[in-house]
């Protein structure tokens, strides 16, 4: 790489900022994690695209996504950011065990922890995940903070002074799945009229509760079915909502990459259908949690930035960025 003019006016900060927008996948929100203002991470951001005279952000229609030179140096600025902090932890981190407890749902366990055996951290850590409920004892705060789990993975929201939320992943572009029974098959796309007419299945867990569950939150362009979908299986095992989907004439409603995965990798024998041109669902940005008082806080963040190299940061899984403020205009009960 060719040394760049005025390299020594790199600071640490300009790091931090570039780190935490791409962290958080919008400025608006790395600026509340720094206690700054938008213009100061714009400015910021400016300052290192001068330094290295190329576009290390990329504007698309629903948001800044970075390009691959910033791609590229945001492993570099990570690696210099954990070497930084590694020398600030104290005796506890230092030896803190290579177990990791992970709270998630199927989905967690099955589509997203599959990637890291091509890591390291499959031969470097213990890592025990277990389904979580939110009807039990303690709430998903309470767990992390209380050292019951090191991180917790799914689309709710975690709000406590004592937790870090990291963006690791944008569930977008929803299709409709029907299996080889179902007389949607040999259609490319489901028009409004059959996704109303159609038997669904829906997956429903702790964790992805509103993940095409009892209310799908979507924008609406124009429709005039204001209907009720009729659900014929109702899971928390997404396996068994595939299952329900493959050997029945029953349709589900996933995000694309979840389906794709389902039928090349799992090799289901389903059909991925286009959605009505009605209908537009609204990103669902799934989210991993740790407590700032966890002796497993560096390992548990090594973990979540594996996964947000691997499904947020991949230009081959790459989805669009999170829509902010957006509303939503129509409701489909149950």
């Amino acid at each position: 790489m060719r040394p760049i003019k005025n390299a020594k006016k790199i600071d640490y900060n300009l790091i931090k900022v570039f780190d935490m927008v791409i962290t958080e996948g919008n400025a608006t929100r790395a600026a509340r994690k720094l206690d700054v203002t938008p213009a100061a991470i714009s400015q910021a951001l400016l300052r290192l695209q001068n330094l290295y005279g190329e576009e290390l952000f990329i504007r698309t229609r629903k948001g800044l996504v970075p390009s691959s030179k910033g791609k590229s140096l945001h492993q570099v600025f990570r690696q210099a950011i954990e070497s930084i902090e590694s020398t600030l932890y104290d005796k506890t981190y230092a030896q803190e065990s290579n177990e990791l407890t992970v709270l998630g749902s199927d989905m967690t366990e099955n589509y997203y922890f599959p990637a890291l055996l091509d890591t390291m951290l499959a031969n470097q850590y213990i890592i025990k995940h277990y389904a979580i409920k939110k009807t039990g004892e303690y709430s998903p705060a309470s767990m992390l903070t209380h050292g019951y789990a090191d991180v917790i993975m799914g689309i709710l929201e975690i709000k406590n002074e004592m937790i870090e939320s990291y963006l690791i992943d944008n569930l977008s572009d929803f299709v409709c799945v029907c299996g080889e029974k179902s007389p949607l098959v040999g259609l490319e796309q489901i028009s409004l009229y059959n996704f109303y007419a159609a038997r669904h299945a829906v997956y429903h867990s702790d964790m992805f509760s509103s993940f095409t569950a009892d209310s799908i939150d979507l924008f609406k362009s124009s429709t005039p079915y204001a209907g009720r979908r009729e659900i014929g299986y109702h899971s928390d095992s997404l396996f068994g909502v595939m299952g329900a989907v493959e050997k029945s004439d029953m349709v589900a409603i996933l995000p694309g990459k979840i389906a794709t995965y389902f039928r090349d990798v799992r090799h289901y024998n389903i059909t991925i259908l286009r959605m009505p041109d009605e209908i537009i669902f609204r990103t669902l940005p799934v989210y991993a949690y740790l407590a700032t008082n966890s002796t497993r806080y560096k390992n548990a963040k090594k973990l979540i930035s594996t996964f947000q190299s691997t499904f947020l940061f991949s230009p081959e899984k790459q989805s669009d960025a999170l829509v902010e403020g957006s509303t939503s205009l129509c409701y489909l009960s149950v």
